[in-house]
């Protein structure tokens, strides 16, 4: 009886590892740590490209001011020059010039603002398709750790009952089965004890020799492989 509950021990073990292992390891998990990360990655660029945004107005309102100043200087140099207080010809001429430089300047400046305007424009609009995209995958990742978070209780919850049922079998082997069974998994990467079908090691898939057949028969028999050193189990 004790042979066949390490058995049933072994089954637990191998059930309760592959479910750590799911929890650990499921494809949900690595699609919402991807997605997470795709999330971030489009965060950091719309901050980029708000961070560039407010970059661009503070531009064009340093343009808008200096044309603001720039007309004014021009409005005063032509009020100035056409209004009879110089008559100076020299003056006047220099002037003149004066004038002239600042009308090209203004013009350069309001083309520049326009230009940046059209940009702003521009990149105002590729930032609301940012923040419509974000926005539509911080949703999608929500929802997936939903999922996530629902999936994990659920393998929790199956690897908390398989922990205690593997409890209760341990609780019934003596210790000498135990101490056995946990020297022999170590070996076999968990599986120490193997099933003999057919006169078959269903660990090593090698024929018994006929001396071990009739061992299995003596339940207190502790029988082992001659071939991997597992310890044999007779099927039913």
């Amino acid at each position: 009886m004790g042979l066949e509950l390490l058995w049933e021990l072994q089954e637990k073990d191998l059930a309760i590892r592959a479910l750590e292992e799911e929890l650990e390891n499921t494809p949900l998990l690595e699609e919402t740590e991807a997605l997470r990360e795709e999330v971030r990655r489009l965060q950091d660029e719309h901050r980029g490209a708000e961070e560039r945004f407010k970059e661009e107005k503070r531009q064009l309102r340093a343009l808008e001011m200096d044309i603001q100043k720039k007309t004014g200087e021009r409005d005063a140099l032509r009020r100035k020059l056409y209004g009879g207080e110089v008559s100076n010809l020299k003056e006047l001429e220099q002037m003149e010039k004066k004038l002239n430089l600042l009308i090209l300047e203004v013009d350069h400046l309001e083309e520049a603002a326009i230009e940046k305007m059209e940009s702003l424009e521009k990149m105002e609009q590729e930032l609301a398709a940012q923040a419509e995209q974000v926005s539509g995958q911080e949703e999608h990742l929500q929802e997936m750790e939903r999922r996530l978070e629902a999936l994990q209780a659920e393998l929790r919850e199956r690897l908390e009952a398989l922990q205690e049922e593997r409890e209760q079998f341990a609780g019934r082997l003596e210790p000498q089965y135990l101490e056995r069974y946990r020297i022999l998994s170590q070996k076999h990467q968990g599986r120490g004890v193997a099933r003999v079908v057919d006169d078959i090691c269903e660990g090593c898939r090698v024929f018994i020799s006929s001396k071990l057949k009739g061992q299995l028969y003596n339940p207190k028999a502790m029988v082992y492989c001659e071939n991997c050193g597992r310890l044999l189990i007779r099927q039913g």
